[in-house]
């Protein structure tokens, strides 16, 4: 294989990158249309988490839905607004939020889950410190319905044979290493985290030694196909010749593989997160996921993250004051003993995650081709995801059997 253009420089492109080199690929070029590292990949709860090896699309999550729908502080929030395409994008959703899809998927995301974490750890080991921990997942809960959710997800534990335990409220403190405002909670010990940012920076710093091309601030205008071929990339900087070409760009992949006919069920999800630094002079002792709220709590080494919300608004990156202010309180109400600085000392941002309708990536080649390929869709799971994606992604452009069979991250399943 001569040469490989990865469009998309986040942790899923960094990755691929990372894991092409180490099969033998020397000309790989990475571009952005942005920053390196700096799109969705920046700013998440940086967690690496087998626990959550139920799809997004799951039984109960439609009438949950419909619930907070319209609560601009909710969890979930669709924007209202005349979007054929979200339209079609729902009806596949609720047609996949079923206990057969999951009984299917889980097993597999899972699989994926746990060797991406490994993987995760390999990559640490030969770039620099990106603060990886495996620390555990506690998630606490407040209500007869959080604690629900919380025994239909250690029933697919318990099926699964995930290592997981039922929490009482004092042993809830000792776990947080500050008082924790609930009812109980549910602790998985093999999920992990890491500061994203530093982890993106390392696999940069990382590659560019071993002499991949980065190509900052450039955006893709086209692709040139020829019959199967995708032979030219067109950018804002001019054109790029390649062999194969991997579109990993997160919510942006739709758009691109739309010029080689090929539509892509993909919505993106935005998600906020406040990072203060330097963080609280108390903080948890470990990540904490809050079960009502779908606030994810990450203590770094010298910083402290508050992310959450998935909002279905498009392709667009206003911050919506409200939904900021959600997450705060939520932290606030789960956590009493945590003296948060005020609200307006936080780093606010936002990213949009992709999400394809039955909670799966894609990590295939776009049908009807032979050299384009498709890493994306990951939703809340990209970072989890990224290095076993990257191995995925190396093992399918090399024509090598993956370690784990990614038959259902196929690109064609919803024309089936």
């Amino acid at each position: 294989m001569a040469s490989v253009v990865i469009v998309g420089g986040g942790a899923i492109g960094l990755a691929s990158a990372f894991f092409l080199h180490r099969r033998g690929v020397f000309s790989i070029t990475v571009l952005d249309q942005g920053p390196i590292g700096n799109g969705c990949s920046y700013g998440n709860a940086g967690f690496l988490s087998p626990s959550h090896m139920v799809p997004l699309a799951a039984p109960g999550v439609i009438g949950k839905g419909l619930r907070w729908l319209l609560d601009p502080e909710s969890p979930f929030y669709i924007r209202p607004r005349w979007d054929l395409e979200l339209f079609r994008w729902l009806w596949r959703f609720r047609r996949s939020a079923t206990a057969t899809h999951v009984t299917r998927s889980a097993p597999v995301l899972q699989a994926l889950l746990e060797r991406s974490r490994d993987l995760t750890a390999q990559i640490q080991d030969v770039t620099e410190d990106f603060e990886l921990r495996q620390d555990g997942l506690l998630m606490p809960y407040q209500s007869e319905e959080g604690r629900g959710e919380c025994e239909q997800l250690a029933r697919e534990a318990a099926r699964l044979g995930m290592t997981h335990e039922w929490v009482p409220v004092d042993r809830l403190n000792e776990l947080a290493g500050m008082e924790v405002r609930a009812i109980g909670g549910l602790f998985f010990p093999g999920d992990a985290h890491l500061r994203p940012d530093r982890f993106t920076a390392a696999l940069h710093r990382y590659l560019e030694r071993q002499g991949v091309q980065f190509l900052p601030e450039t955006e893709v205008t086209g692709l040139v196909r020829r019959g199967r071929q995708v032979t030219e990339v067109q950018t804002s900087n001019g054109t790029l010749a390649a062999d194969q070409v991997v579109v990993a760009a997160g919510a942006w992949s739709a758009r691109l593989v739309r010029a080689v006919g090929y539509r892509l069920p993909l919505q993106p999800a935005k998600g906020y997160s406040l990072t203060f630094t330097p963080p609280p002079e108390l903080v948890p002792r470990r990540p904490l996921l809050l079960t009502e709220t779908k606030v994810a709590v990450t203590p770094f080494r010298e910083a402290f993250r508050l992310a959450g919300t998935l909002e279905l608004s498009g392709l667009e990156l206003s911050i919506r004051q409200r939904r900021v202010q959600a997450i705060y309180r939520a932290a606030q109400r789960y956590l009493p003993a945590l003296p948060l600085p005020p609200i307006e000392q936080a780093e606010i941002w936002a990213g949009l995650r992709p999400c394809t309708p039955d909670g799966l990536p894609v990590v295939d080649r776009v049908p009807g081709t032979d050299n384009l390929w498709l890493a994306t869709g990951h939703a809340m799971l990209g970072i989890s995801l990224a290095a076993v994606t990257g191995e995925l992604v190396a093992a399918l452009v090399g024509e090598d059997t993956p370690p784990i069979d990614p038959a259902l991250l196929r690109a064609d399943r919803w024309s089936s």
